[in-house]
């Protein structure tokens, strides 16, 4: 489903660190949880087919074996400072006019989530987001109305795509598996610090 990997490709300018911290997908607790909660979400639709990140099972994706699933990453974005050891490997594929950027994010070694981006060099047309959303309702949501842009897909694994359309669009995998339902777990009862607890914190100390 939607593989990019074996996309024409042209050489791209290489981007910096900089670039790929503000692409990364979960940069706060706040968006972890709003990806996990997904899991187990009473509204998702229901899919008979199983999900496929770049036309791989979910559950097969390893850090052992991303070189062979998807070849040498643009960038690996390592130690985030999200949840210790959360890794992020991107890859920056073109397709004619398209471009799609993907992350794969693992924590511990363990993959959990994963997104594409797609864009082109301007605004993405229409026509071409359109191309993006057949096929996803070809494959897992057929009798999805013509019109719906954002989907929120739940396979018999109870893994989950769900997509954000805002300028750009992006398709997002969540895996139903030990690491994301440790990680809903552990972060279900964080709340944000409130403006100014982070420098009062920081004054105690010092002082």
């Amino acid at each position: 489903m939607l593989s990019f990997f074996k996309s024409s490709k042209k050489k791209t300018h290489k981007k910096g660190q900089s670039f790929y911290d503000r692409e990364n997908l979960i940069q706060t607790i706040d968006e972890l949880n709003i990806v996990l909660g997904h899991l187990g979400s009473s509204t998702t639709t229901k899919s008979n087919s199983n999900l496929l990140f770049q036309n791989k099972e979910l559950d097969t994706i390893t850090k052992d074996n991303l070189k062979d699933y998807f070849g040498e990453e643009s960038f690996l974005l390592e130690h985030t400072n999200l949840v210790a050891n959360h890794n992020v490997y991107y890859y920056r594929i073109t397709s004619e006019h398209l471009r799609f950027l993907i992350q794969i994010h693992f924590i511990d070694n363990k993959f959990f989530f994963a997104g594409t981006k797609v864009y082109s060099d301007s605004i993405l047309s229409n026509n071409d987001k359109q191309k993006v959303i057949k096929r996803i309702t070809n494959k897992y949501y057929p009798e999805a109305d013509e019109n719906l842009i954002d989907f929120d897909i739940e396979d018999p694994k109870g893994n989950i795509l769900f997509t954000h359309d805002n300028v750009y669009y992006y398709i997002k995998y969540l895996a139903n598996n030990e690491l994301s339902r440790e990680l809903k777990n552990q972060f279900s009862g964080y709340v944000k610090p409130k403006s100014g607890d982070h420098i009062k914190d920081t004054l105690d100390t010092l002082i």
